[in-house]
């Protein structure tokens, strides 16, 4: 068999799954793939349901991420409602909920992550948005209550605001941090995008942790540490997500913030591998081990992966890491990642206009772009990053594509310029 595999298991019905199982496919991998699907739904889309069909009229219909066609043409063994319970690794079989030893020549892990959970007082654990069952929840209580608060303020929490809003529902953002994602969008960006809520009714309590919930749906009480107590009927969690990883207790796979891989996905034992979100690996872009939690990032490595297997290659993993997120209609991309103490420099358009594209770098360093529109310019940004050019080569690119730009104004500058040019 190519790359002298028979048997291939993958965990995971997820994107970075099925991408592992295409990737085979198309290296010429002609052995058996059994995909294990915790849920009992067909595989589907999980970002289509806080972008898109939270806001649907009618009962929203799921995104098949692969057709039963294309399941059938790629020979896959799907078996659905099928989760992993344990890996052995000597003896090599992924034993399953229903008791099964599957051997394996090859495993990979795709199982992805989970939201953090958040519990009430008597013990309840409170709504996240992850599953079908989850947007059936949301979306009644929507209807039923017209009021909810959301604890978090990262891209899930930011896009359920949106969409609720959307369907005429009032929204309090609670949130630890000073502004909604100012770690990952800098101090002006994330000011930009709480006031691009702030604008549509979305009411923001920051800066202060919740303490405790207490109450059931109708009637929830949020104490926050600043000792005050807000009343709302409904509660949605959005603080952020952690590697399904606990089945693999005693395995000796290394787990440490995620499961660790090296940049071509293989994992401390010969023959596991893991892509996706439960995947902690060194990026070569980055200089560093990085857990991605995005939808391309899962699809792109996956597909590698696969390739890697059935080929017996161990080739790096270098895509860079890209997202994007929907909101009020406007459509947030970026590429890269933004560090601490990283300069932020408009580069096109304005953040007043509501088109813009940022450049984030520092000491030489070009991290990342950040862009509302401007898609053609992002591309080319895309690839500057994609081969590791400098802070330098960014501003020659910024400059081809806008002859006019002042290079010393930050974002901050930009936009104090612009509001005393206004006055």
């Amino acid at each position: 068999m190519t790359g002298g595999f028979e048997r291939v298991v993958v965990v995971g019905a997820s994107a970075a799954g099925l991408s592992a199982a295409d990737g085979l496919r198309e290296a010429g991998f002609t052995g058996s793939i059994t995909v294990l699907g915790a849920e009992l739904h067909q595989p589907y889309d999980r970002p289509t349901m806080s972008k898109a069909l939270l806001v649907a009229e009618e009962d929203p219909q799921l995104l098949e991420l692969r057709s039963p066609e294309r399941i059938e043409a790629n020979r896959l063994d799907l078996r659905l409602g099928h989760a992993a319970a344990g890996l052995d690794v000597d003896r090599r079989y992924v034993v399953t909920t229903y008791g099964e030893a599957l051997p394996w020549d090859a495993v990979v892990i795709a199982c992805g992550s989970r939201p953090r959970e958040m519990r009430s007082l008597a013990g309840e654990v409170l709504p996240a948005l992850r599953t079908p069952e989850d947007l059936r929840v949301l979306r009644e209580a929507a209807a039923r209550y017209g009021e909810m608060t959301m604890i978090g303020s990262g891209f899930i929490g930011l896009e359920v605001a949106a969409g609720l809003v959307a369907r005429g529902v009032a929204v309090t953002v609670l949130d630890a941090l000073p502004l909604p994602l100012e770690p990952v969008l800098g101090t002006e960006l994330a000011t930009h995008l709480r006031d691009l809520h702030t604008a549509r009714g979305v009411r923001f309590r920051s800066a202060v942790a919740v303490a405790s919930v207490t109450g059931q749906p109708g009637a929830y009480e949020v104490r926050l540490t600043d000792g005050s107590v807000h009343r709302t009927p409904f509660v949605l969690t959005g603080i952020g997500a952690e590697p399904a990883v606990d089945w693999l207790a005693g395995s000796g796979i290394e787990v440490t913030g995620g499961i660790v891989t090296d940049a071509a996905g293989r994992t401390n034992v010969p023959g596991v591998w893991a892509a996706g979100d439960v995947a902690a690996f060194h990026h070569p872009l980055l200089g560093q081990r990085v857990r991605v939690e995005h939808w391309t990032h899962a699809v792109e490595q996956g597909r590698h992966i696969g390739l890697n297997i059935a080929r017996g290659e161990t080739t790096p993993y270098q895509g860079v890491p890209y997202f994007w997120t929907d909101q009020y209609g406007m459509r947030f991309q970026c590429y890269g990642r933004r560090r601490a103490g990283d300069r932020s420099l408009v580069v096109e358009g304005s953040l007043d206009a509501g088109e813009f594209l940022v450049l984030f770098g520092h000491a030489g360093e070009f991290h990342a772009a950040f862009a509302c529109g401007h898609v053609r310019s992002l591309r080319d940004y895309r690839k500057l990053l994609a081969r590791g050019g400098t802070w330098d080569e960014a501003l020659a690119l910024a400059r081809t594509n806008n002859p006019v730009l002042d290079t010393t104004v930050s974002c901050t500058d930009r936009k104090e310029r612009t509001t005393h040019e206004a006055a």
